[in-house]
């Protein structure tokens, strides 16, 4: 039977706008069991001839049959098996992985092809070619002549029936030739088909047939000896690993390539790490802004709604907020008596008054309220006691310091029992209000709590309130409510709503669902600010894959003509860039959590952190490594095995 079967074989490259003919209607049969040499000048198509009948080239025309089988037309799938399974390459450049060694180098094709116990076998082809004592030695540790040794036991792992040597001797001394000329004669009398391309005539004597080609043409032929016939039991199609078997390997041969370049693998995973760290710590500082406003706004009372005097236009003039239209006392009682819903009413005062406490001052915020006005805002005193109505109506010089009062003034100790001035007016300090924290625009803490009739007439000298404070039923709708009250009020003060907006009533529904709108529109916006760092950390893998593709070309050409499908090497480097986004992301995890607590620890900024943002990020890190890794995987698969190989 035939091993190779050519008939009118054509090929022709394209070098800018001419075309150059490199072999030209070729006709070639080699049988079975021949050593057949292939001998030319530089430039004549011997090479070429090779690399079209090693599968790693195709032919513009003509026909080609290998152990009967047409393969010119076949798909890149069914020719990276055939090279798998049925071809052994040996190469003049030795094509070894540097940073494997000899065993690694061997078992090479067994990542494609399913070879029992390949380690095994792997360690009989080394002993057959004289390496068992540099198994593990890697390429650099390792002479020319070695290094061709190592590339012809990892052609032979297979066991495949035919054998293609291009210029297998070139590189090597004298004595390196020999012995691989004589390793080559083995496994020829060991019934293998082995068709190798030289420019040495002392190489070609170890044949049994020279054929002489120029110019792309086969010009005549030598016959040194009878080619031994084998039976075809030889020709096995080896199966091709597939599923779990196929991606393990191909796992571990990315692990080993990723851990071989560390510093590599570092630069590209440290702008994944530094884009999730932004993202968990924006998503748990947003998810801690918007706790800090719920309790902010919890701390305020149930369903509070706020009334005070707006401006006023009067003959198409703007007047200051409540210098014609004020708010009184009595509009306490007379809301209360229309409103039945209002579970609690309270008229409120605000001022700024100089504190001084000993040889200490402080200028802070006055309000001035009723007694209800610890239920309605929730201000049971942490220390002491609130001020009694009756303290109200005798105007009674009694007040409540807030934390950053007692800060302040007291340096953090009780200030129940002292004395404190509030604008050179002496009260008693007779409770400590519970902490509120910062709304955003003042300190809820810098305050001084006064009875209402003490600060409209003994401190502040009011005559009218700043604003009605009043709490609703739980069942009440504050929308309802507001309109209805704006009419009450026009109509007990003669006002109407052509005056202008005299009075403004909010509820702590409305601001809180604004407030809440507001932060969301800045942690959305800050979270794709946060996003587009992890986007640069992927164009940053994404440079750095392309690369390394570049860098390893000659890779790809070899796992190419030892095995691997367009998709093998394409999931291949898609691992490399998902485990280096997966590493980044991991440990961008770890300094994100680490940044969370260092900045809840130093600031003491509310901070939530949730498990969907972290799954968030660590997701779409490695949402990321697949979507930038697939463009470098896309240009590594397609390129031509034959190409990929020449490349320097």
């Amino acid at each position: 039977m035939l091993a190779i079967e050519i008939k009118n074989l054509s090929k022709s490259y394209k070098i800018g706008n001419s075309q150059f003919s490199v072999l030209n209607r070729i006709n070639l049969e080699i049988k079975q069991g021949e050593f057949v040499a292939i001998m030319g000048p530089s430039g004549s198509g011997k090479s070429t001839l090779l690399q079209v009948m090693g599968l790693l080239d195709h032919a513009d025309s003509g026909s080609y049959r290998l152990f009967g089988k047409n393969v010119e037309k076949e798909s890149s799938n069914v020719l990276s098996d055939i090279r798998g399974s049925l071809i052994g390459f040996v190469f003049q450049q030795f094509h070894l992985l540097s940073k494997s060694n000899a065993l690694q180098n061997v078992c090479l094709p067994s990542l494609y092809t399913e070879i029992p116990n390949p380690v095994l076998v792997a360690e009989k082809q080394l002993t057959k070619v004289g390496l068992q004592n540099r198994v593990f030695h890697t390429p650099n540790e390792l002479s020319g002549g070695q290094q061709q040794r190592v590339a012809i036991a990892r052609a032979l792992i297979n066991d495949p029936p035919i054998i293609f040597a291009d210029e297998p001797t070139g590189n090597l001394d004298s004595k390196s030739k020999i012995e691989i000329m004589m390793e080559l004669v083995r496994l020829h009398e060991e019934g293998k088909t082995i068709v190798m391309v030289t420019h040495e005539p002392e190489m070609a004597d170890y044949c049994d047939r020279i054929i002489h080609v120029s110019d792309g043409e086969i010009i005549n032929e030598e016959i040194k000896r009878k080619a031994k016939m084998i039976p075809e039991s030889n020709q096995n199609f080896m199966r091709r690993k597939t599923g779990w078997s196929l991606i393990s390997g191909l796992l571990k041969q990315s692990l080993f390539s990723l851990t071989s370049n560390r510093l590599r693998t570092f630069l590209s995973a440290l702008g994944i790490l530094f884009g999730v760290v932004c993202v968990i710590s924006v998503m748990a500082l947003g998810e801690g802004a918007k706790k800090s406003v719920e309790e902010q706004f919890s701390s305020l009372g149930a369903n509070l709604v706020i009334v005070r005097t707006g401006g006023m236009r009067s003959g198409g003039v703007s007047l200051e907020a409540g210098t014609v239209n004020r708010l009184d006392v009595n509009d306490v009682t007379a809301v209360s008596r229309k409103f039945p819903e209002v579970k609690q009413i309270s008229a409120v005062v605000n001022g700024r008054a100089q504190l001084v406490f000993g040889n200490r001052n402080w200028n802070s915020f006055v309000t001035g309220a009723s007694a209800n006005y610890e239920s309605l805002r929730n201000l049971e005193p942490t220390e002491g006691r609130f001020f009694t109505e009756e303290e109200d109506n005798k105007r009674a010089l009694v007040c409540l310091v807030g934390n950053t009062v007692v800060r302040e003034l007291y340096e953090g100790k009780n200030p129940v029992g002292t004395y404190i001035k509030i604008n050179r007016v002496s009260f008693r300090v007779i409770g400590q209000l519970p902490e509120k924290g910062s709304t955003g625009f003042r300190d809820q803490d810098d305050v001084v709590l006064v009875p209402l009739n003490t600060a409209m007439r003994r401190l502040l000298n009011k005559d009218a309130v700043d604003n009605l404070e009043m709490e609703l039923d739980q069942n009440e709708s504050s929308e309802n409510f507001i309109s209805q009250i704006k009419s009450f009020l026009h109509e007990r003060h003669g006002t109407n709503e052509s005056m202008g907006n005299i009075y403004q009533v909010m509820s702590m529904a409305d601001i809180q669902s604004a407030v809440s709108e507001t932060n969301q529109t800045m942690s959305a916006l800050l979270i794709a600010l946060a996003t587009v760092s992890l986007l640069v950390g992927g164009i940053g893998i994404m440079n750095i894959m392309l690369v390394s593709v570049k860098e390893r070309t000659k890779e790809i050409g070899l796992r190419k003509a030892l095995g691997a499908r367009e998709s093998d090497i394409r999931i291949q480097f898609l691992i490399e860039s998902t485990l280096t986004s997966l590493t980044g992301g991991f440990v961008g995890l770890v300094f994100g959590i680490f940044t969370v607590y260092f900045l809840q620890k130093s600031f003491g900024w509310t901070i939530v952190l949730s498990f969907p943002s972290i799954g968030f990020a660590f997701l779409f890190s490695i949402t990321i490594g697949i979507i930038f890794g697939w463009w470098p995987s896309e240009y590594a698969a397609k390129l031509s095995p034959i190409v990929a190989l020449r490349s320097e």
